[in-house]
């Protein structure tokens, strides 16, 4: 049975794996080759130290081969004993991962959790990184910007894909129409009225409709004079329509003058009107309850209208759509003004000292708020992974991570074992 690969960052494929049990295989022999080159010397001085008149020297070497066959073995029996039985047989204090696997990953998150995530850990650690000025030699560069830029669009994108049409549609009736329906629109358009008119913001208005009114009156002349000649009580009369037709004129002009005159003068009286009309509505349009009905009843049918209800249901998938093509063109204004964004950025961070350094505050205090928040948390990931492993499993896969680099104990234990062995004999044959 093979577990979720997860945890320690092992391997997380089966071809990785494959390999590292080769790996694993192929270092395992080296120790072996050497423990039985250790036990062939062992042999061949036993068989030559037998003969008559054998020479002393073959003592030594046999003392130092058996040494190194001893330190080869105890090493192997070591090393092994780590992962299973040796020889499959159960001796004590033997197969450790697999018996004290839920206590070393929980050894492993306590270890992390009080060496790596203490707050004062990691705020020195963030600090002495800078990430300030990291960042602002990262964004310096335009191919880490594209870079990072394009990142975002495909997150935004991501983002936009996962979010379902229907949803939004769904939302935005249940939600903002029934706050809007459930909310008095008059005071609100009678307040923010009040606050125009009160800071002098509607003049511009005022202005392009005065003179919009001054253009037509100039250039639609014969227009206004054929309309109000065409009123007169004589105006079918034949000869006598001229009359009616000079007085047209004659309003015409006199109009015209006015409006002149109110597009010229910030303090022309119509102007002054146009102030007092408008405080009034605001006025009525925060108290005097016919007004308000009227503008609520205004209300409702504007959000039940069926073009409305249209108008909310197409909106979604259209601005949609104008994001998701925003966002996969590289020259699109949308990734251009991110582009800008994150330059103005790198700049501010390398020229503004201050900047620099609140950011960097910043970044510790979020470090060490994740850390407080979420530190336990996280490395009970490791408790919790090590726990769901069968202990055969987590044994495979500790030893397919360290077990090439353990294998370097077993040669080190018959090289040392040999040459204790070398050293001990020696050190007898002096003091005999």
């Amino acid at each position: 049975m093979t577990a979720p690969d997860q945890g320690f960052g092992l391997s997380g494929s089966q071809n990785t794996d494959a390999q590292r049990v080769v790996a694993l295989r192929r270092m395992k022999a080296v120790p072996l080759a050497l423990l039985i080159f250790a036990a062939a010397v062992y042999l061949v001085a036993r068989y030559a130290e037998a003969q008559p008149e054998a020479s002393q020297a073959w003592g030594y070497v046999r003392a130092m081969a058996e040494a190194g066959v001893v330190g080869g073995l105890a090493d192997w029996f070591a090393v092994t004993a780590i992962f299973r039985h040796p020889l499959g047989i159960p001796i004590p204090h033997t197969a450790l991962i697999p018996k004290k696997k839920d206590q070393l990953g929980a050894s492993l998150s306590t270890f992390v959790r009080e060496n790596f995530l203490q707050p004062d850990t990691v705020r020195s650690r963030v600090a002495r990184a800078e990430p300030g000025r990291m960042l602002s030699g990262y964004l310096g560069q335009p191919a880490n910007r594209d870079r990072l830029v394009a990142e975002l669009a495909a997150l935004g994108e991501s983002a936009l894909d996962g979010v379902k049409d229907a949803e939004v549609q769904l939302f935005v009736r249940n939600t903002v129409f029934s706050h809007a329906a459930s909310t008095a629109w008059s005071p609100i358009l009678g307040r923010t009225l009040d606050a125009v008119v009160a800071d002098r913001n509607h003049t511009r208005v005022v202005d392009v409709v005065l003179e919009a009114g001054r253009v037509w009156l100039s250039e639609h002349r014969e227009d206004m004079v054929e309309l109000i000649a065409d009123q007169g009580p004589l105006s079918q009369r034949g000869p006598i329509r001229w009359a009616h037709e000079l007085v047209a004129a004659e309003m015409h002009k006199s109009a015209l003058e006015f409006m002149t005159e109110a597009c010229a003068d910030p303090e022309h009286g119509a102007r002054a009107s146009i102030d007092d009309a408008l405080t009034g509505l605001a006025d009525r349009l925060q108290h005097d309850m016919t007004t308000i009905e009227r503008v609520e009843t205004w209300k409702l049918d504007l959000l039940e209208h069926e073009q409305t209800q249209r108008a909310v249901t197409e909106l979604w998938p259209t601005l949609r759509g104008l994001l998701v093509r925003a966002l996969r063109d590289p020259d699109s204004d949308l990734r251009q003004r991110m582009d800008t964004v994150l330059l103005d950025l790198s700049v501010r961070l390398d020229r503004d000292e201050d900047y620099r350094a609140t950011f960097d505050e910043r970044v510790e205090s979020g470090a060490v708020f994740l850390t407080e928040r979420y530190g336990t948390e996280a490395v009970t990931v490791i408790s919790e992974t090590v726990q769901r492993w069968d202990g055969g499993e987590a044994s495979r896969r500790i030893e397919l991570a360290v077990g090439r680099d353990l294998q370097f104990i077993r040669i080190n234990g018959t090289v040392v074992g040999a040459l204790a062995g070398l050293t001990i004999h020696t050190v007898s044959q002096l003091l005999i």
